[in-house]
């Protein structure tokens, strides 16, 4: 092998470990001093990967698991919390609360899914019969396969569809739309939202539970701060082990987290009557929790019951004060005409 074939071969290699690690295209000043190593035979391959695994960058990479941990609504106390605040209720999710506030509507004929996941939310509105025919789709070819297996005689159509496309609906069709979580990963929110509203009846209902929060989960100073205040008078073993505000390299990971997630609630709200709508707070408890339950998890643990209940006096109290956002949204809308 000659000097060029070598220098291609070594920079095909570090390109790939920038990929695999890091996520992206090695920049000039790192593929130009690990090319230099490499030529020198002060490093090796492996020993880049380790460099770049280890780095700030790559640790932060690979501790993005916002699709494979714990969150805050994992705990018992705070379902209750959340309760409370969608339907009044500790006990009543917003989910059974349809039964009650929106009862004149049901069963909802015919009900579009957006992002359905492994299909548990159709499965559980059809046994509640909440709805009696549904459309749910999914980007995931993956979940709408899972889906497709568990939904047993249930009437319900899968298809695979993304937020972002929305080709495959018909106008006027559905009497009831569900979007659990999914419109905050809209990268272009304003027609996901005109589209969904187009598909509904004219007396038709949108259900969102959704994350409403900065962007990118960008805290502000002042917000992060206040999050750190009250993290301090917990006892150490509670304290989150991870940055408060996470790293925008984490979103390499999930392009589309979070991407228009301030932008959900007036983007609703521009094409859809509002019904029914309250805050899920979040501003201090979410974060603090995130990936941070498990010290929490004993219900018989009396000291971990009397901090959690802390965070989440200090979640409402300040959420109502607005001194910290909103991050966490239930609304129900018409379409405007």
């Amino acid at each position: 092998m000659n000097k060029d074939q070598r220098n291609f071969e070594y920079k095909k290699n570090i390109g790939e470990l920038y990929k695999k690690i890091l996520k992206r295209e090695p920049d000039k000043t790192g593929l130009d001093y690990f090319l230099s190593k490499l030529k020198n035979k002060t490093l090796t391959i492996s020993e880049i990967s380790i460099i770049l695994s280890e780095s700030n960058e790559g640790l932060a990479i690979r501790h993005f698991s916002h699709y494979s941990d714990k969150y805050w609504n994992d705990l018992p106390a705070v379902q209750k919390y959340k309760n409370n605040l969608s339907s009044e209720d500790n006990n009543l999710h917003w989910i059974e609360d349809i039964k009650n506030r929106f009862q004149s509507f049901l069963p909802f004929e015919n009900v579009l899914i957006v992002g359905c996941g492994n299909g548990w939310l159709e499965r559980q509105l059809f046994d509640m019969g909440i709805g009696k025919n549904f459309d749910a789709f999914d980007i995931s070819e993956k979940y709408i396969k899972e889906a497709k297996e568990k939904k047993e005689q249930r009437p319900i159509r899968y298809f695979n569809n993304n937020i972002n496309d929305l080709q495959n609906l018909s106008p006027k069709k559905y009497d009831a739309i569900f979007n659990f979580a999914i419109l905050h990963h809209a990268t272009e929110i304003d027609n996901a939202m005109k589209k969904l509203s187009i598909t509904l009846k004219s007396e038709g209902l949108i259900f969102n539970e959704e994350y409403v929060g900065p962007a990118r989960n960008q805290y502000s100073e002042f917000h992060l701060q206040k999050m750190l205040e009250i993290m301090k008078h917990l006892p150490e073993k509670f304290h989150s082990k991870h940055i408060l505000r996470p790293p925008l390299v984490n979103f390499r990971v999930e392009p589309s987290e979070a991407i228009h997630s301030d932008m959900v609630i007036p983007t609703f709200k521009k094409y859809f009557n509002t019904v029914y709508e309250k805050n899920l707070n979040g501003g201090i408890a979410y974060q603090i929790l995130w990936n941070n339950i498990k010290e929490f998890q004993n219900s018989q643990d009396l000291e971990a019951k009397k901090w959690l209940d802390y965070l989440l006096i200090k979640d409402y109290e300040m959420t109502e004060k607005c001194e910290v956002p909103v991050l966490f949204w239930y609304g129900v809308g018409k379409p405007k005409l």
